[in-house]
């Protein structure tokens, strides 16, 4: 039996939507220095196995050189391979600068994506409140009282005070 979802087409809207969020987030990619993109590509190829085995093999391939198991090619790193540690050490170095460039930029992604989430949050409050306005009104309207008279529904028709509600999380939430 074919799933619902593969019959019906996404609304028009959503469609919309996505086109506009990934346009922003293009535009910011786009925006960004060709050495925050370099690094970027590095860092986000640090963790991949490719990489891991490249390392593995050129470390490998750099000791049996320089322990002599190689005999047509020159040692150029004795034991106790002080070369293969700095080598080593710088790229650790790098590295972690790439990485953390990488982390920076998805962080100021992620903030960006949580903004847009509260944005669209409120919007929907309000329209949710405005809604149940309407529909007291409605009630109070047809005679429909028990409804219109509800005291959650009153409470729900009002629109979220943001700072109210910050101030009372500053008062309740745990300082840390």
């Amino acid at each position: 039996m074919p799933d619902r979802r593969d019959s019906q087409r996404p609304p028009a809207l959503l469609a919309e939507n996505i086109d506009a969020i990934l346009r922003a987030e293009a535009e910011v990619l786009e925006q960004r220095p060709l050495a925050d993109a370099v690094m970027e590509q590095v860092g986000g190829s640090v963790g991949t196995i490719w990489f891991v085995a490249a390392h593995l093999l050129a470390v490998s391939l750099w000791i049996a050189v320089n322990a002599r198991l190689i005999p047509a090619i020159p040692v150029f790193d004795p034991y106790p391979f002080n070369f293969l540690s700095t080598v080593a050490s710088i790229e650790a170095l790098l590295l972690v600068a790439f990485v953390l460039r990488k982390e920076h930029r998805m962080s100021a992604l992620a903030d960006r994506r949580a903004h847009l989430d509260l944005q669209v949050n409120l919007l929907t409050e309000r329209e949710t409140s405005k809604s149940i306005e309407l529909l007291l009104k409605l009630c109070e309207k047809h005679g429909i009282h028990q409804e219109a008279r509800d005291p959650e529904a009153r409470e729900l028709a009002q629109t979220t005070m943001v700072g109210h509600v910050l101030d009372e999380l500053g008062k309740r939430l745990p300082e840390g």
